[in-house]
């Protein structure tokens, strides 16, 4: 027969295993490749602009909608209104920059943009020249939601080129 003693050690093996893993599976003893919370250790440039982003102007914002916002004349006008309006910057010219800025803005109900930010920035004046030719944009035709024009976020690469 198996003494009391014994079980008990047993059980306090089993509860210290059991909490090591859960710690390790969370973040707390380890790294774990499913920890929501984890850090990257590289510090990247903040590129939002708090001045004109805030929470509060967000707060009926869609992410979703059935029938997403789109250009008016379509995605190939959208890319050639920004190739034509797209100043690159003199500072990333001489840096010979390439690659693309993310944007986020909002489109309102009524099809105008508001509230740019930079997800994905490049530097050298890059995210000033992608959120001034998002806002330089014709007013887009509204998401709709349940039938009504709804605010709804819209993201759009910018891409820049050294060539």
């Amino acid at each position: 027969m198996v003494s009391n003693k014994i079980i008990s050690s047993l059980k306090n093996t089993a509860l210290f295993v059991f909490t090591i893993s859960v710690m390790y599976s969370c973040g707390s003893g380890g790294e774990s490749s499913y920890s929501l919370t984890k850090k990257d250790p590289e510090k990247k440039e903040d590129f939002s602009d708090k001045d004109t982003y805030s929470a509060e102007s967000e707060a009926d914002v869609m992410a979703w909608v059935k029938e997403k916002p789109a250009y008016i004349g379509g995605k190939k006008e959208m890319y050639n209104f920004i190739k034509n309006n797209l100043v690159i910057p003199e500072e990333a010219k001489k840096a010979k920059v390439s690659g693309m800025v993310f944007v986020r803005f909002i489109v309102e109900k009524d099809g105008k943009i508001t509230n740019p930010k930079i997800i994905k920035g490049l530097g050298h004046g890059c995210e000033e020249a992608a959120k001034k030719v998002i806002m330089d944009m014709p007013d887009w035709k509204p998401g709709m939601h349940e039938g009504k024009p709804a605010r709804v976020y819209h993201s759009l690469p910018i891409a820049f080129s050294n060539k």
